[in-house]
């Protein structure tokens, strides 16, 4: 009887019809997660559900977003984890409420699933993987005689390590040298960049939070020493590249409120597939002002297919 009530207790948390509470709980502020939590909220007023949520910023430290975690475990109905540490928060702290994750790049290596599909527990999301493989090529066929590539990221954040092996396993096979310019904060990046400016050709940022948030002050300085960028996120490129290739984080956030209809229309996370984003919500970025002040030539092929042209000529 003791085991029949515990599972009755524990579907009823995972079923609602009315007055849903979601806690959404974002690892930093900035325009790409703001994107996902925006999408999320629109497409859930426009699905027409009755929720509140309560939106929370761990900014940018994982001891802070172990403390919303521990503060949704019993404030909210359904809680929605934006970037990795938020989501290896949240999967850690609570057990007992659907968990969805977003902007998660690699789910697996960062223990939050066992594997994309459906899975058992209360973990469910999507994940922003970026193809590096085909970043690296489009480097190669953009800048054919680079040979250093820099690559800028927060050795503390689990989805940016995956990256750049990702990145060591691509590059070297087309020729690049790479260089990591790594830091925990905006000021350790900058100053490693200042240091290691002259001995880079081209230099490519992914979906790295600190680099997110230090991306104004980041382009700055490629500017300055005329270091031509390539991003995978398309926020951070407008504030700093020639060429942008990833994804729509709005779309990110309208797929992730897909997972959370579902979760307030009955359905279980075990019900659910975690996946990675298809290529559809993929964005293609061209700023040809920074390309001609850099010297950069693009093809025409590729200004034919851009989804975004920067040209003010």
């Amino acid at each position: 009887m003791k085991k029949v009530l515990t599972t009755l207790v524990i579907v009823s948390l995972f079923t609602f019809t009315f007055g849903v509470k979601i806690g959404i709980t974002q690892i930093v502020e900035h325009p790409a997660l703001d994107k996902i939590y925006q999408g999320i909220i629109d497409y859930l007023e426009d699905s027409g559900v009755d929720f509140e949520y309560e939106h929370q910023s761990a900014q940018n430290s994982f001891q802070n977003a172990i403390t919303i975690a521990n503060k949704f475990k019993t404030d909210v109905d359904i809680i929605v984890a934006i970037a990795t540490p938020s989501a290896q928060a949240a999967a850690t702290e609570i057990k007992d409420k659907p968990v969805v994750f977003s902007a998660v790049t690699d789910p697996l290596s960062a223990g939050l699933i066992p594997k994309f599909g459906k899975n058992p527990g209360n973990v469910v999301g999507i994940s922003d993987m970026v193809p590096v493989e085909t970043h690296v090529n489009l480097m190669r066929t953009i800048f054919p005689d680079a040979k250093n590539l820099a690559i800028l990221y927060n050795t503390g954040e689990a989805n940016s390590v995956f990256l750049a092996d990702q990145t060591k396993k691509f590059a070297p096979q087309l020729g690049f040298n790479v260089i990591e310019i790594t830091g925990t904060n905006a000021n350790e990046l900058v100053t490693s960049l200042n240091a290691q400016a002259n001995r880079i050709d081209v230099a490519y940022l992914y979906t790295d939070n600190l680099v997110a948030s230090s991306a104004e002050i980041l382009g700055q300085v490629f500017e300055k020493n005329k270091i031509p960028v390539v991003a995978g996120d398309i926020d951070i490129a407008k504030k700093t590249s020639v060429l942008g290739f990833g994804f729509d984080y709005y779309q990110v956030g309208i797929e992730t409120g897909k997972i959370v209809f579902d979760l307030i229309n009955g359905k279980k996370p075990y019900e659910i597939e975690s996946r990675i984003l298809s290529a559809d919500s993929l964005t293609f970025y061209i700023n040809l002002d920074r390309a001609r002040a850099l010297n950069v030539n693009i093809p025409q092929q590729f200004i034919d297919i851009a989804d975004e042209i920067v040209d003010t000529l």
